[in-house]
């Protein structure tokens, strides 16, 4: 699903990358920050994959820099402030950065260490506010752009299918 969606629409800036949430859980053993050249993981629980522990909810440290690229898959469900998040996200972005964020729109509630939030195409607009999405659609087995979600029949009732909002879009 995902990676249709990024290997038809995402074209990263070449540069530093900030990898948001890059904790290796049992669930999730793929590191991105293997993707790009040089990469920043960052997390707010230490483990494997994560380069730098931070609340990007709070004030950021000077320290952190800006980036060419920010990576932010299946994340800001997990935020309680996701609109802080996107804020110092916005301000950790270069400017002709650019980012990809992908959301869960109908997806079954997940830890990590908590689960708040599902997104549409006009939150993720709502949230970026300096941000010009590229591309934007709706994904599950197939891509939308029309904003179409696939049904799925399971003993003679209509379900929505697990479907993410994924956008790629610069600074």
């Amino acid at each position: 699903m995902l990676h249709l969606f990024e290997k038809a629409c995402v074209a990263p800036v070449k540069g530093r990358t900030l990898v948001v949430g890059s904790k290796l859980y049992p669930t999730k053993m793929v590191d991105r920050r293997k993707r790009y050249e040089d990469a920043v993981g960052v997390d707010m629980a230490e483990g494997d994959g994560v380069d730098l522990v931070l609340n990007l909810e709070e004030p950021l440290p000077d320290d952190v820099g800006k980036f060419s690229h920010i990576d932010c898959l299946s994340v800001l469900e997990h935020s309680r402030r996701p609109w802080l998040l996107a804020a110092n996200l916005e301000r950790l972005l270069e400017d002709g950065g650019s980012i990809f964020v992908a959301v869960p729109f109908i997806w079954r509630v997940h830890g990590y260490p908590d689960d708040y939030w599902r997104f549409t195409a006009s939150g993720i607009r709502e949230l970026f506010p300096n941000i010009k999405w590229k591309y934007g659609a709706y994904v599950h087995a197939n891509i939308s752009r029309e904003g179409e979600i696939l049904t799925t029949n399971i003993k003679g009732h209509q379900y929505y299918a697990r479907t993410e909002f994924c956008a790629f879009g610069y600074k």
